[in-house]
């Protein structure tokens, strides 16, 4: 009897013993393979921390690269990479990655890749709003020197046009004929009885030209060159210049021929040679003679 209940005993004893190494065996197994899943999981969440730690640093870099010339985006732009230093930061320093920190820096990775999307937008738009009036500005410095050149040529041609009309205003003079007279009005050749030089023509008819009173100047030069006068201030205006003139006579002009004479009074003793005579009117030189004396 005792010898039965012992071997029961044993019997007992060995399947407890078998159960109790099973039971470990399969708690040895669960604890190894969620020792494996969590080396798993672990490598992971750090692969994933390296993914975003290279995304971050990309971005920040993307940031950079970006330039503009406005000064409320660059503001922006530089709060932004501020913010993405930060973030960056805080992912090296961070000890015990979890997924929940993991989708929480995905998630401002993500806003903050939203944020430069529109950004680049903002700034393409400005860019090529700065292009459109880049081009305008030249359009219009093309349409304004254009206009500039047009205004200058019409200035030329209207310059040469009033010179033109001047030149076709002038009154000239034809059939200028020069007489030396002597004391008693006479017509001589010899310059010691010629007491007096008389210049008579006819000023042409011209419908463009200014009606009304104005002088006739007769300028005499001797032989020698001198101009014969009758005083060093008898002067008018000839091309910018005052000159000496020998005699004058008033005219009223009023387009049409007027027929005249023009006499000067010789005080002093002539020389012998050819006397050049010539006649001026509203600044210019409008006839020309030649008398010689003997």
């Amino acid at each position: 009897m005792e010898s039965t209940k012992s071997s029961k005993a044993v019997s007992f004893l060995t399947i407890l013993i078998v159960i109790l190494l099973v039971v470990i065996a399969g708690l040895s197994y669960v604890y190894y393979q969620q020792k494996q899943q969590a080396k798993e999981t672990e490598a992971m969440l750090l692969a994933e921390k390296d993914s975003l730690s290279n995304n971050l640093l990309n971005l920040m870099n993307d940031y950079k690269e970006l330039e503009t010339d406005n000064d409320s985006l660059n503001r922006k732009l530089q709060m932004e990479q501020q913010r993405a230093q930060k973030l960056y930061a805080e992912l090296q320093n961070l000890k015990q990655v979890s997924y929940a920190k993991i989708k929480e820096y995905q998630k401002e990775l993500g806003t903050l890749r939203a944020i430069m999307k529109n950004m680049v937008r903002e700034i393409d738009s400005l860019n090529t709003l700065n292009q459109q009036l880049i081009a305008e500005n030249v359009k219009v410095k093309e349409e304004a020197a254009t206009a500039k050149k047009t205004v200058k040529e019409l200035e030329q041609k209207t310059e040469e046009l009033n010179t033109q009309v001047a030149k076709g205003s002038v009154v000239k003079a034809r059939g200028v004929v020069a007489t030396a007279l002597n004391r008693r009005g006479s017509e001589v050749t010899r310059a010691s009885r010629t007491a007096k030089f008389r210049t008579c023509f006819t000023l042409n008819e011209n419908a463009i030209a200014k009606p009304g009173t104005r002088y006739v100047y007769m300028r005499i030069v001797g032989p020698d060159d001198f101009v014969l006068a009758k005083s060093e201030t008898d002067l008018f205006d000839f091309e910018g210049e005052k000159i000496v003139y020998s005699a004058n006579r008033e005219v009223d002009y009023q387009n049409k021929d007027v027929e005249m004479c023009i006499f000067f009074d010789s005080n002093g003793e002539l020389a012998k040679g050819t006397y050049k005579i010539t006649l001026y009117m509203d600044g210019y030189m409008i006839g020309y003679t030649e008398l010689t004396l003997k």
